[in-house]
């Protein structure tokens, strides 16, 4: 094999792995949920915290992917986003009254890492239903997101998506 042979086939590998790897998402989810509390939910709030990443976008998408998700559940939904400067977080118990919600999700980033070689980032978030009335947890996950950062999107939309697929499964959708 010739020597411009040998580079052109392995610049043609190398660009391949990178599309490969770009190309890739993972986003899977484990829950536990309160056998005592399951009921259905007509007015759901969401609450989201991207924590120090505060991506406004981030955020906005995974709120669009769970309308897409809800859109033949005959559920009331209504969105919060946490801004890290907030110095009081009690400022959306308000809006949550206000809306009469019946329930509320809170969806917060826990972890975000970034692979040693510079890869692409996981992030970690706690998810969890809550009754607002009596602030008791009704149903926890914990959602592991990672893929290439030009996908976010794609990411956002497939948490949704597991997300409320969960919840319809434990009977609260």
């Amino acid at each position: 094999m010739s020597p411009h042979l040998l580079r052109l086939t392995t610049a043609g590998l190398v660009f391949s792995t990178l599309l490969f790897v770009a190309g890739c998402t993972s986003v899977s989810l484990k829950s536990t949920k309160d056998p005592a509390a399951v009921r259905k939910i007509d007015r759901l709030f969401v609450l989201i915290n991207q924590g120090e990443t505060d991506n406004q976008k981030w955020s906005n998408e995974l709120i669009e992917h769970f309308r897409k998700s809800l859109t033949n559940a005959p559920v009331r939904l209504e969105f919060s986003i946490v801004s890290p400067l907030e110095l009081d977080e009690r400022v959306h118990d308000a809006k949550i009254k206000q809306f009469n919600a019946d329930a509320v999700l809170v969806v917060r980033v826990t972890t975000f890492v970034v692979s040693e070689y510079g890869g692409y980032p996981t992030i970690m978030y706690d998810v969890s239903l809550f009754d607002p009335e009596v602030k008791k947890r009704l149903w926890r996950g914990s959602v592991n997101n990672s893929g290439g950062t030009a996908l976010m999107s794609r990411r956002m939309r497939e948490m949704a998506e597991a997300i409320v697929s969960q919840l319809r499964k434990d009977g609260f959708l």
